[in-house]
C-alpha cells in the first residue's frame, strides 16, 4: 500500500478547512443580469439540460479530470457519448502528460514511471524539478521528507518557494520556462567531469556521442544567463546528483 496506512494529509488536516471555508460554494450559482445568484439544484440542472439540448453533439465537448475515480470517468464518458451524442471528451492529463509520455517512451520504452513509489524512499539523492509534490501528491511528498530525514540529498528546482524547499540541500530557482537549459547545464557538468556511468551507457544507451554534441552550447556561463541560477549552484547540484547513488528524479 503506497500510504503505508497513513492518511493523506489533505484528509487528515484539510477536511475542516475546506468544508467550512467561507469562500466554499454550498449552492449552485446562475448568472442573471450579469450577476451570479444562488439557485436550487433542480433549477440549475434543468437549466444545464435545456442549454445542452440546444446544441448538436458535434458542437459539444466535455472535459473530465484525471483526478476523478475510474467509476466517475466511466459515467462521464457514457453520458457524453450515449446522451449528448459526441465523442468529444478529453481531460487535462492527456495534454500536460503527452509530451513527457512521448519522451519516456522514446527513452525508456514505457510512458510510465520507471520505479515504484517505495524506491523513492531508498534513493540517496532526489531531484525534484517543476513539481510541487507535497500539494499534488502528499503521500509521495511524505516519502521524500522521510528520506531526507534519514540522510537523502534533496535538490529542488522550482521558481516558486514550495514546501519542499525547507528540506532541500540545494534550491535552484530557475526562471519559468528554463528547465531544459538548467538540465542541459547539469548534464554538461556531469559529462565534462566524467561523473557519468560509462559502463551503463556502453551497455544500455545509443548515440551517446550525439548527446555529448548537443551539450556543447550549454556552458555554465550561458546557462546561468538563461536560467538566472548561478554557475556554482548548477555545478554543485550536478555533482551532488551524479555521485550519490541511487538517485531519483521527480517532475
Amino acid at each position: 500500500m503506497a500510504s503505508k496506512g497513513r492518511l493523506c494529509v489533505k484528509g487528515r488536516y484539510g477536511i475542516s478547512e475546506f468544508v467550512h471555508h467561507p469562500e466554499r460554494l454550498t449552492d449552485p450559482m446562475v448568472r442573471r443580469n450579469d450577476r451570479l445568484t444562488e439557485t436550487t439544484w433542480d433549477e440549475a440542472l434543468d437549466l444545464v439540460a435545456s442549454k445542452l439540448a440546444g446544441y448538436p453533439g458535434d458542437q459539444i465537448a466535455v472535459i473530465s479530470s484525471a483526478k476523478c475515480t475510474n467509476e466517475d470517468n466511466y459515467i462521464i464518458q457514457k453520458f457524453t457519448r450515449a446522451v449528448l451524442g459526441t465523442n468529444n471528451i478529453d481531460h487535462c492529463a492527456r495534454l500536460c502528460h503527452a509530451p513527457s509520455m512521448t519522451g519516456l517512451v522514446q527513452t525508456f520504452g514505457s510512458g510510465a514511471m520507471t520505479n515504484s513509489n517505495n524506491d523513492i524512499g531508498d534513493a540517496a539523492c532526489i531531484l525534484a524539478i517543476g513539481t510541487n509534490t507535497t500539494e499534488t501528491h502528499p503521500i509521495i511528498g511524505f516519502t521524500v521528507k522521510k528520506a531526507v530525514r534519514r540522510g537523502t540529498k534533496l535538490i529542488v528546482a522550482n521558481p516558486r518557494e514550495i514546501h519542499l524547499v525547507r528540506f532541500a540541500d540545494i534550491w535552484l530557482r530557475q526562471k519559468p520556462g528554463t528547465d531544459v537549459a538548467l538540465l542541459m547545464g547539469m548534464m554538461r557538468v556531469i559529462v565534462d567531469e566524467g561523473l557519468h556511468d560509462s559502463a551503463f551507457i556502453e551497455e544500455r544507451c545509443e548515440n551517446f556521442d550525439v548527446f555529448k554534441e548537443s551539450l556543447k552550447g550549454f556552458d555554465l556561463a550561458f546557462v546561468e544567463k538563461v536560467t538566472g541560477v548561478s554557475a556554482s549552484q548548477i555545478a554543485e547540484a550536478a555533482r551532488m546528483y551524479a555521485i550519490n547513488h541511487p538517485a531519483a528524479i521527480l517532475y
